[in-house]
């Protein structure tokens, strides 16, 4: 576990940062246990004797990264206890003013298409994260077909548009020194999408995780996934710490989590040689991937799960894969005065199509939990994912028992609730 965490650097401060935040928010008046802690530390640091190599510093490494560890949790219980005091002006910054006045110019191009209201509604939520105008049954239908995610402009929204620059730019090579310019253009793109959102929270997090992932790659840096994850997660609480208590922030990161860990090796449980089943394997795998860790958080805020989503999964990412690209791009087109009617007839078909089969899905009933789920049950059943995780890792028999034990207490708080 050590080994692991050293390769990845912002592990550690993220762990503490989550932890002074909830410290800070669920416990504020005990933030003397924290300095009390420190200066134990710090006392035995300072009495540590001078181990054999000579290196005072080196051979009292472990204290002074406890120390220093201790000192970065009050840090962060300090800055949530200032933000709580004082919250930050409700005026809207400049940027997000510019990129909102932007949304509803892209936005009036919408009523030029021959669609109905609903459907417009669902195309400007899917495209540039505007719901004002979307009717709650309609949101309904989205829920109970397990495609509700769709609706939120997050990762996948920016993947699909990062994969259709990079498409495009096919000609720039990323073995030579075009790559700063192939890259540089990624970047633009991506950060140009975002600001067609409004600039909306889960479009800066999309988007600033995968600016770290570009920059290591035009650095020719080794790219570490979860680190970026962590390093993304960090800085978005940094700004703003109460984005650790936002449904959608723990939704995404979660689930990119658990693509990150559970995709490859459910995606190695068949080895197929046809290359278009593969690719349906492919979805299919990460759908099931980023279920394992978000299933508790749905059933936790909303006490129900779509019982098609697994089955949704493809056609849904195979039709907004080809929607999204196509319309902002009529959009952006539109905006500039070019009218190129065989492009809205495409995006006005798959808009129709991709409402009418979210329609006929969002008919089957959910699965809904028996109990309702406590803040106690969940984190036991996260528990249990952790450990289970762990050993799925290292195969070490203490995890898996350690798994079942939390596992087991999770259900007898289940039984207990019911009781």
């Amino acid at each position: 576990m050590t080994k692991e965490l050293g390769k990845r650097p912002f592990v550690r401060p993220l762990f503490l940062w989550v932890t002074g935040i909830c410290w800070a928010v669920y416990w504020p008046d005990s933030w003397w246990v924290g300095g009390a802690l420190y200066a134990v530390l710090l006392l035995l640091v300072i009495r540590g004797r001078q181990g054999a190599s000579g290196y005072p510093l080196y051979a009292n490494r472990h204290s002074w990264g406890m120390a220093f560890g201790v000192l970065f949790l009050l840090l962060a219980i300090a800055y949530t206890r200032f933000r709580l005091r004082y919250p930050p002006s409700a005026d809207v910054p400049v940027w997000q003013l510019y990129g909102e006045a932007w949304q509803s110019s892209l936005l009036q191009t919408i009523d030029g298409l021959a669609l109905s209201d609903s459907d417009k509604s669902v195309l400007a939520t899917l495209t540039l994260g505007y719901r004002q105008q979307m009717d709650w049954t309609v949101r309904q239908r989205f829920t109970l077909s397990g495609a509700a995610h769709i609706l939120s402009v997050s990762g996948f929204h920016v993947a699909v548009v990062y994969v259709f620059a990079r498409h495009c730019l096919f000609f720039l090579s990323e073995k030579s020194r075009m790559r700063y310019l192939k890259y540089s253009i990624l970047l633009v793109a991506i950060w140009l999408f975002a600001g067609m959102t409004g600039l909306a929270a889960p479009a800066i997090r999309s988007a600033l995780m995968l600016s770290l992932y570009l920059l290591g790659r035009m650095l020719r840096r080794r790219a570490d996934s979860y680190n970026t994850w962590a390093a993304s997660a960090f800085c978005m609480l940094v700004y703003n710490p109460f984005y650790l208590f936002d449904i959608g922030f723990e939704l995404s990161f979660v689930a990119v989590l658990s693509i990150l860990f559970f995709y490859k090796r459910i995606r190695g449980w068949f080895s197929l040689r046809n290359p278009w089943i593969q690719t349906v394997w492919d979805w299919f795998a990460i759908s099931l991937a980023a279920q394992v860790y978000t299933l508790p958080l749905c059933f936790y805020y909303f006490g129900s799960v779509s019982s098609v989503a697994l089955l949704t999964a493809l056609p849904v990412t195979f039709l907004s894969t080809l929607l999204i690209p196509a319309a902002l791009l009529w959009m952006l087109l539109s905006v500039m005065g070019w009218n190129w009617e065989l492009l809205a007839s495409l995006v006005s078909g798959l808009t129709a199509s991709f409402c009418l089969f979210i329609d006929r899905l969002g008919r089957v009933p959910a699965l809904a939990a028996s109990v309702p789920f406590t803040p106690g049950m969940l984190g036991l059943l996260y528990a249990s994912l952790f450990f289970f995780t762990l050993y799925i890792k290292g195969k070490r028999a203490r995890w898996l028992l350690l798994a079942l034990s939390s596992l087991i207490l999770f259900l007898f708080s289940a039984l207990w609730n019911i009781i």
